[in-house]
């Protein structure tokens, strides 16, 4: 009670705020992020701890136990720089994926993980990493909720948090802050790689400190390290200048005053004496001077050039040596769609194959062939993705799948081409060595390494009877080798380094008995060499180096600049031949700084002594979840925002979503009560949806209406009840295999059209002298409205996976084909058939686009209806639209034509601070044309054909602008048509927001 009086007492005083932040808040859409959902086989179980609530599948039983208690044991200092203990949360496991991540959602409030660790992680257990990193965001939110926020809750339940977060605190702070928590509350963590770091090292001290907008939102134009670099660099420059309270004083200024805007920076400002901009300034200042130092301080090796430096900046990865004629990498960037590339002595490169999407890891060569491993979806389910092995043969250019439905990572083909060497992870994150049959793909050897430690990328010496590979334990990272064939026919792990936190990676095998490896024990990543036990420093460069091979008396490796990673040799004149006893780490550590603040650390060593927890059934069932509510109607499908209220409903599988609605728009009366409900468990997606509501038919008998043949009134008070109801049935599948993006979906929507009828008094006058008198009273009847309507649509696609700085896809097809009837009911409405396709060229220039639609719909005609001499007939609304600039016209069959040139105009990275941020600026040349064709009859059996053309040309311009640093940017655009057939302009102001679901990652 003493709640609620708070809450009236605080709208009572600032009522004004109330409104600013209610309107603000319904500026974003009302969207809820789902990942998607689980097969729907799975038996899915909980554990109940104080503080978590986990739910997981029956496979991850096991290390269900082991989450939990890691989750516990991160609780008691995971929060303690924030000063914050979190309240109870949820956390989804999905256990059947081979993609590796977490997020954090707050409407509804979970945690979700995917168990399945990348060969790209650090030295720390993958579930370790994802509840320390996930747990902190979970700090981060449930903080906001005090003062004006925790108000807002009660108004708006879980979004009212997302709302304030969304408005108020920068991506950045929320990424850098849980990097820091990882690193400073491990002996691991991503603030002490060099790799993670490089980025922004390089970019400060070759181009310069960029503005604080392009900082925090990229560019289309230039590189920028992305918002967990520059977050880790900002949050622990932060603490290690002013102390860990500073980011706990600006989230709790936020909670408390989100209708400012401004509270976060005025936040940490009480503590720095400087705004957000300034701080920013300050801390990469003082980072360029001790980067600068930090060069100063080594001497580095020379190499020589292969690829020449790209200013639109370009990775070349993995290289290997294909002969004397040159090398195979993988290519990628910004503007460039992952592929494999040969790359010539002199720098050239053509593209060799161009493979579906992958995690970041290596690929290997052997036999001529190119063997990798591609992730590939479940056709249904979202949460269920597979990793497979396929080979490119060069010489034939044919592609093989060598697994299906498997989950291996980083294959290593034998010098020989008949065995393939991987890391295999199942469901219950078990880890093993596995030897295939390159032809079969079948299973020829299982091996583990210690307590089911995970491993990292195999590679096979030149005789194919040993392999070396990298092996995470509790105590770090280090390179092992397993000789398979011994006399007594058992594997034999020998180690070749001790185990380290420090980063290594990407093991290959030199001369005779040599591994050469990446490594940041200088502070940077760069090249080295063991054999015999001895670790041996080969290359010192300026940002970073990576994935050596040998060719020749060279080594070939990846080295990092501020315009990506080139290709680059290096003979053994050149290498710097170092004892890791005299390599010195001259690098700035805030890892260290902000580890000392910290007071405790977690302690999973100890959670081996601690019982099991108890684990029950978690019913699938579990449909209801009312998560967030508004004093507004907010359809999510239809984006409508009325006055009226709401109520949201998510379950935490991800199966089930509600929404009930009260809409007090008056020109929505009949649509007046809401219901939606999407259910995603079964194969089929099934969605209903259910509108109700009444209008009040009224006639005033005292207007009197006078005709050239009669005088009359009506009179009816009385209200018409209506009710609309859609049951749609559709069958999404993600057939993606490759480097297309293939989706196709069957939908069936069943619709029922129900509403009342009325009556209507009819009075008839006629003239009494100058007086006007009842001559006759009836009644009309109007008939109930019954009828339902069934629509069948058949959707494909088929885009090439684009860039970042594509506008449009460069190549692909979508195709749609649809039919919708009335065939039951009181009212025949007649039917409609369309047929759409879409097809997309590249341009003339790079990510320009050329977009071709060809459109055709036919409509059948249903009730006759006369008015006059003149017989309508009802038909139905049309699928497509006429040219731009015109707005649609009756017909009975319609084609349609347009045609776009997409293109990026210019990428200005326009700054006018705290203003807005122009990132880019699009442009559409188009030209439509369409032809309707519609025929009327009239009651002397006349029939009349009529035949239209309409066309238009013109252009669109679109700039992409973050407007007073909000997170998600407008699309602000104007557009000119020529209308041609009437030889008049048309203008029109266009506007958007793509905003999607708001989740906050790990990767």
């Amino acid at each position: 009670m003493r709640s609620l009086q708070n809450i009236l007492n605080y709208i009572n005083k600032r009522p004004f705020l109330v409104l600013v932040l209610l309107l603000f808040t319904y500026i974003l859409p009302a969207q809820y992020y789902s990942s998607g959902t689980d097969p729907s086989h799975i038996k899915w179980h909980k554990i109940e701890t104080e503080n978590f609530k986990l739910v997981f599948p029956d496979t991850f039983k096991q290390k269900g136990q082991y989450l939990a208690k890691v989750f516990e044991e991160i609780y008691k200092s995971g929060g303690a720089s924030l000063k914050h203990h979190p309240r109870k949360i949820s956390v989804l496991i999905h256990s059947e994926t081979a993609y590796s991540n977490g997020f954090v959602s707050w409407a509804p409030k979970r945690i979700e993980l995917y168990n399945n660790p990348n060969q790209n992680i650090y030295a720390q257990d993958w579930l370790q990493q994802l509840a320390l990193h996930e747990f902190r965001h979970v700090v981060q939110l449930d903080k906001l909720n005090t003062g004006f926020t925790k108000i807002l809750t009660y108004l708006l339940g879980e979004q009212a948090i997302g709302a304030t977060l969304g408005l108020n605190i920068p991506l950045w702070f929320l990424e850098g802050d849980a990097v820091v928590a990882e690193t400073a509350l491990t002996a691991s963590g991503r603030g002490r790689m060099p790799g993670f770091k490089q980025g922004m090292r390089a970019q400060i001290m070759d181009k310069n400190i960029y503005p604080y907008e392009k900082a925090m939102f990229g560019s289309y134009k230039d590189f920028v390290p992305n918002h967990y670099q520059m977050g880790y660099f900002m949050v622990a420059g932060a603490r290690a200048k002013y102390g860990s309270d500073i980011w706990a004083q600006a989230v709790d200024k936020t909670g408390r005053k989100p209708w400012l805007l401004t509270s976060f920076n005025r936040g940490q400002k009480q503590i720095s004496g400087v705004n957000k901009v300034g701080l920013y300034k300050k801390i990469f200042s003082d980072l360029k001077y001790k980067w600068k130092q930090q060069d100063s301080r080594t001497a580095k090796s020379k190499f020589t050039e292969i690829t020449q430096l790209n200013k639109s900046y370009s990775n070349y990865l993995y290289p290997v040596a294909l002969g004397d004629s040159g090398y195979i990498a993988e290519l990628s960037g910004p503007g460039e769609i992952n592929r494999f590339v040969f790359v010539a002595n002199n720098g050239s490169h053509h593209t060799l194959f161009i493979p579906g999407s992958r995690n970041k890891e290596p690929f290997s060569y052997a036999d001529g062939t190119i063997c990798w491993a591609e992730l590939e979806p479940d056709p249904r389910w979202e949460n269920r993705m597979y990793s497979v092995i396929k080979c490119y043969h060069i010489s034939t250019k044919k592609t093989s799948k060598i697994t299906r439905k498997s989950r291996y990572f980083a294959p290593a083909l034998s010098p020989d081409g008949k065995r393939i060497a991987t890391v295999s992870v199942d469901n219950g994150n078990n880890y093993r060595l596995t030897i295939l049959d390159r032809q079969t793909g079948s299973v020829l050897e299982e091996h583990e390494h210690g307590n089911n430690h995970y491993l990292f990328t195999p590679t096979w010496n030149d005789d194919g009877t040993q392999l070396a590979c990298i092996v995470l334990t509790p105590k770090g990272k280090k390179i092992v080798v397993l000789k398979m064939h011994n006399n007594d026919n058992r594997e034999q792990w020998e180690e070749r380094t001790k185990e380290t936190f420090t980063h290594v990676s990407l093991p290959k095998w030199g001369k005779a008995d040599e591994i050469i490896f990446t490594a940041g024990y200088s502070g940077t990543e760069d090249i080295y060499s063991v054999k015999n036990g001895k670790i041996t420093q080969l290359t010192q460069s300026a940002f970073g180096a990576m994935g050596a091979t040998y060719h020749n008396e060279h080594m070939v490796y990846s080295n990092y600049t501020a315009d990506g990673y080139q290709l680059v040799k290096a003979s053994p004149e050149q290498w710097i031949d170092k004892p890791l006893s005299k390599v010195h780490d001259h690098s700035v550590k805030l890892h260290q700084e902000i580890a000392a603040q910290e007071i405790h650390k977690p302690d999973f060593n100890a959670i081996d002594s601690i019982a099991d927890y108890k684990v029950t059934k978690y019913s699938k069932w579990n449909l209801i979840n009312v998560h967030s509510w508004a004093p507004a109607f907010v359809n999510i499908d239809d984006q409508e925002f009325t006055p009226g209220l709401s109520l949201m409903s998510q379950n935490l599988l991800g199966t089930a979503s509600t929404l009930l609605g009260y809409n007090g728009d008056s020109q929505k009366s009949r649509e007046k009560y809401y219901f939606n409900f999407k259910y995603q468990g079964w194969y089929p997606v099934l969605q209903l949806e259910v509108k109700h509501g009444n209008d009040r038919i009224k006639y005033d008998p005292s207007n009197v209406y006078v005709s050239s043949t009669d005088t009359f009134s009506y009179s009816a008070n009385q209200k018409r009840i209506q009710t609309r109801i859609n049951l749609d049935v559709s069958l999404p599948f993600n057939i993606t295999r490759g480097k297309y993006h293939t989706f196709l979906q069957p939908a069936l929507k069943y619709g029922i059209m129900q509403r009342s009828g009325y009556s209507v008094g009819l009075t008839k006058y006629s003239m009494d002298n100058t007086n006007l008198v009842v001559s006759e009273k009836s009644t009309i009847a109007i008939s109930d409205v019954n009828y339902q309507t069934l629509e069948y649509s058949l959707y494909f696609h088929r885009l090439l996976r684009r860039t970042q700085r594509d506008v449009a896809p460069r190549w692909g097809q979508v195709a749609e084909v649809l039919y919708q009837n009335t065939p039951l009911g009181n009212i025949d409405a007649g039917g409609i058939f369309g047929l759409h396709t879409r097809l997309y060229f590249p341009g003339l220039l790079k990510h320009h686009s050329v977009k071709i639609e060809n459109n055709y719909q036919y409509k059948t005609i249903g009730d006759k209806l006369v008015d006059g001499d003149v017989i309508f007939y009802r038909k139905h609304g049309d699928y497509f639209d006429l040219p731009r600039a015109y707005e649609n016209k009756p017909n009975d069959k319609m084609y349609s034509f347009k045609g776009d040139y997409i293109f990026p105009l210019c990428n200005p990275d326009l700054n006018l601070s705290g203003v807005f941020y122009l990132k880019r600026i699009t442009t559409h040349l188009f030209y439509d044309y369409s032809k309707l064709n519609e025929r009327l009859y009239n009651t002397k059996g006349d029939v009349f054909d009529f035949q239209k053309d309409y066309s238009s040309t013109g252009f669109e311009m679109r700039a992409e602008i973050h407007a007073f640093r909000f997170m998600f940017p407008f699309s602000i655009g104007y557009r000119y048509a020529r209308m041609l057939e009437s030889h008049q302009n048309n203008h029109e102001f266009l506007m958007g927001m793509n905003i999607s679901g708001f989740s906050i990652g790990t990767q």
